[in-house]
């Protein structure tokens, strides 16, 4: 088991945001965690890499206790974090921020990685000498999933990937997406647009006011029409 996270209490002040939250995931494993907004999809994920610690349960990452780490170190252990804001440094090149991804020592070549993700994103080594703030939506989020890869972590979480992003650009990224699976990439993704993250994972949890409602296989949520339509309004 690469993740388990069991029975964690996540809180903003006095405001419980999660209630015993618990889900794992296996190596290679595309996992999806689906709710309306609001329902605690965020806060998992954070929880998770360190930027909103629990006040209880664990999360376990190969096998060690992360519950207390710090972002830093959880980061430096395999755990890439992708959020919905993008957080790109629009002053400088696709390829600079490439190139602040990469971690000196992590056991990759520079060049080599960089070579890999364009590779992975042809359209970035179209842009590489763009300033990263003139790139569309779609662009953007190509290229924060690629300078989250060039640290090579053994675990991905994607935060609301397609987020404010029209539907034929969201297709391209589903099928990069897709294409990061059959590279052995291990992956927990959170929408808001349940069907395309069905079609890409191997399994769903679905979350509601702050509870997992249901942990189970894809197809089987799919033909759970009461749950579809009450937690994710399809």
């Amino acid at each position: 088991m690469i993740l388990q996270v069991d029975k964690i209490d996540t809180f903003y002040g006095v405001f419980q945001a999660i209630f015993k939250v618990s889900l794992e995931l296996e190596k290679g494993e595309v996992i999806c965690l689906l709710g309306r907004n609001g329902a605690g999809k965020t806060t998992t994920l954070t929880s998770i890499v360190g930027l909103n610690r629990p006040k209880s349960g664990t999360i376990r990452f190969r096998g060690m206790e992360i519950t207390k780490r710090k972002p830093y170190q959880i980061a430096r252990m395999g755990i890439g974090f992708i959020p919905e804001s993008r957080w790109i440094f629009s002053e400088l090149t696709v390829r600079e921020n490439l190139e602040l991804g990469w971690r000196k020592g992590g056991g990759t070549n520079l060049l080599k990685q960089i070579d890999w993700i364009y590779t992975l994103f042809p359209k970035l080594k179209a842009l590489e000498h763009r300033n990263a703030g003139t790139l569309s939506g779609g662009e953007q989020q190509m290229l924060t999933v690629g300078r989250t890869l060039m640290n090579n972590p053994e675990l991905i979480l994607l935060d609301e990937p397609t987020a404010g992003l029209a539907p034929v650009v969201a297709q391209v990224l589903g099928e990069q997406i897709k294409g990061l699976r059959k590279e052995g990439f291990t992956m927990l993704l959170t929408e808001q647009n349940a069907l395309f993250a069905m079609d890409i994972s191997d399994r769903a949890y679905v979350i509601d006011k702050g509870a997992i409602v249901y942990d189970g296989d894809v197809d089987g949520l799919r033909k759970n029409e009461a749950m579809m339509k009450e937690y994710l309004g399809v």
